[in-house]
């Protein structure tokens, strides 16, 4: 592959910086800097918390939509 010819574009000095500063941050060294526009995926980080929550609600509707199911099949068998 050539340089330059992936997804992103090539690492300049400036983006570079912000990649340190972002680290140095993290560590709690310095501030916060921002993400270039080329480096920003466009979705919001996803919390496993939050995952695990939807997880068991969508289990929790299956099982009441099953059990729904189930009981309008006997009382249409039973009419």
């Amino acid at each position: 592959m050539l340089p330059g010819s992936g997804h992103r574009p090539p690492v300049t000095e400036g983006v570079a910086e912000v990649i340190v500063k972002d680290i140095k941050s993290g560590e709690g060294k310095s501030g916060a800097s921002e993400v270039p526009l080329a480096f920003q995926t466009g979705r919001a980080p996803v919390d496993p918390a939050a995952l695990g929550q939807a997880r068991r609600q969508m289990t929790m509707f299956g099982i009441f939509a099953v059990a729904v199911l189930a009981i309008l099949l006997i009382v249409w068998w039973a009419a």
